[in-house]
């Protein structure tokens, strides 16, 4: 075994960003609404954490502008995007507040008596969960939300929109 001292980096911010830039995940789109207001985000920071069960966790920038109306409503819609939505996204995510409702076919969940009812969702996606928080945590700059699915809709995709080095791209099969 070599022991390796050279070009080592240090494992900071600005190492630890630039190095994860290459890593390349799904692009999701976050949305709720809490009192009276809706908010959405797009999203990389995204797993899945059980299937028993059926759970995913999300980490959400606390400076982010959906944070608080997340954490409150306890309750939010994950869009699966596909290729397909690429300009959509792009234009999501240029713009800020209400104005990312202003791009795409936006849909509110009619489920009456659930937690989930009133969320809205993008047509778009190519599948969308719906889903409840039941546990939060804070960790340096995020919160990190575990939550159940409720209610979903849509298939599953073969192109899913990607984002790595800092643009969209798309997945390309076998080798």
């Amino acid at each position: 075994m070599t022991m390796v001292t050279e070009n080592v980096l240090e494992g900071d911010a600005a190492t630890f960003r630039g190095l994860w830039r290459g890593f390349g995940s799904t692009v999701a789109l976050i949305a709720t609404e809490w009192e009276g207001q809706r908010h959405a985000m797009l999203a990389t920071a995204v797993t899945s954490v059980s299937m028993e069960p059926p759970s995913l966790l999300i980490c959400v920038n606390r400076s982010a502008s959906a944070h608080d109306a997340l954490t409150r409503r306890a309750a939010f819609s994950l869009g699966i995007l596909g290729h397909g939505a690429r300009d959509v996204a792009a234009a999501i995510g240029r713009a800020s507040g209400p104005d990312r409702f202003a791009h795409g076919d936006w849909h509110e969940l009619a489920a009456a008596g659930r937690r989930t009812d009133g969320l809205p969702w993008l047509g778009q996606a190519q599948a969308t969960l719906f889903c409840l928080t039941d546990h939060r945590f804070d960790y340096g700059t995020h919160t990190g939300l575990i939550a159940r699915i409720d209610r979903a809709i849509g298939t599953s995709g073969d192109d899913p929109l990607i984002y790595c080095q800092g643009t969209y791209g798309r997945f390309s099969a076998g080798m």
